[in-house]
């Protein structure tokens, strides 16, 4: 989707019982993904041709995060990065595995990277930077607090990829993650399982935008991200594959800088979408408000469904001006956008019972 000038807009961004910064004057909208791989690990094409199909698609920032390995974006930045125009940002998947075949991928982003986070257990596929294997015994939960807790101290943000990739992932096991984690309710690959679902034996897994709620309601503080995990860039990409241009996040901040990108992804100051582009996101203590940014030809129709504690529907309006009137008794409020071709868009939540002001450590 090409960037257009409404959702270039400065957009007034307050959510009142969310934010810990002040409102930013003159902010802008910057698209950007935040998981991309390169022939640095299982992608297919280098590092310059990937940043340079995302600036040439309309992006205005990238991490690549490469499985195992960082890759230097200033050599890229020197080539393709320009001043408010694209910028190449550090990161890493880390690639846990384990040998429990049932729960056996618990993969986490280290963004704004600056040495690699080794998971738990035996490396597997050094080489080729596959990670790490740890012993069956293992919880998932421990391997979540393990490497998340080796990010943060890395100074990095963490981004939880992913649940429903091989039905690893069980809420249970995503209870202990520590508030301003990011959590890709969306993943752009084919077969990830986004939507969660039960199988022939009643094992219900809920989608990925469920487990948000699931956090949300026990008191977390989470943000929402949407993002390609793209692996595939050529001509021979599989349709349902890993492509690029699935999924992405519109930041929310002053200036397109790493210092600017990563404040914003620290304070929740940016939406997740698959097409669906928002503006004037504005909420108060009366109302959650924001406009939908039609696209020319005007023939997409929009559902708003507001949610609350415990993913409760309290609203659904249609139309491109959806708002919700707060109520008083809800701990929390956020919206997901679906329009009439399957496309989507999640706010971050508004926090009426006060949890946040909230900042990762630096």
């Amino acid at each position: 989707m090409a960037m257009n000038d409404p959702v270039r807009r400065c957009a007034r961004l307050l959510l009142w019982a969310t934010l810990a910064v002040p409102w930013i004057a003159n902010a802008a909208w910057y698209r950007g993904n935040t998981h991309a791989h390169t022939i640095n690990s299982d992608g297919d094409a280098a590092p310059d041709t990937v940043a340079r199909w995302y600036r040439e698609h309309g992006y205005q920032f990238l991490f690549i995060t490469d499985h195992e390995y960082i890759t230097d974006p200033a050599p890229l930045n020197a080539i393709l990065g320009a001043s408010e125009r694209f910028l190449l940002l550090p990161g890493q998947e880390v690639t846990q595995w384990s040998a429990n075949p049932l729960h056996d991928a618990a993969h986490v982003n280290n963004l704004f990277a600056t040495q690699v986070v080794w998971p738990m257990g035996t490396p597997t596929c050094l080489g080729s930077g596959c990670g790490a294997t740890a012993d069956a015994t293992v919880p998932i939960s421990e391997m979540f607090k393990k490497n998340i807790g080796a990010i943060l101290a890395a100074k990095g943000i963490p981004q939880i990829n992913h649940p429903n990739y091989h039905w690893s992932v069980k809420q249970e096991d995503l209870y202990e993650v520590p508030d301003g984690c990011l959590l890709e309710v969306w993943n752009g690959i084919g077969d990830i399982n986004n939507l969660g679902g039960t199988d022939d034996n009643g094992d219900l897994r809920p989608s990925a935008e469920s487990l948000w709620d699931i956090l949300l309601s026990r008191g977390k503080v989470i943000w929402a991200v949407a993002s390609d995990d793209s692996h595939e860039y050529g001509a021979s990409a599989s349709a349902r594959g890993a492509l690029p241009g699935q999924a992405w996040i519109m930041v929310h901040a002053a200036e397109l800088n790493s210092k600017s990108i990563e404040a914003a992804l620290r304070h929740g100051d940016f939406y997740a979408s698959t097409g669906v582009s928002l503006s004037d996101i504005t909420a108060s203590s009366k109302e959650l408000s924001f406009n939908i940014v039609e696209e020319k030809h005007g023939a997409s129709r929009f559902m708003t469904r507001f949610v609350g504690q415990d993913g409760k529907l309290l609203a659904e309006v249609s139309g491109i001006h959806p708002a919700y009137g707060i109520k008083g008794n809800e701990r929390y409020v956020r919206a997901v956008i679906i329009d009439s071709n399957g496309n989507r868009a999640w706010t971050q939540p508004v926090f009426l019972d006060r949890r946040a002001s909230f900042v990762l450590p630096r």
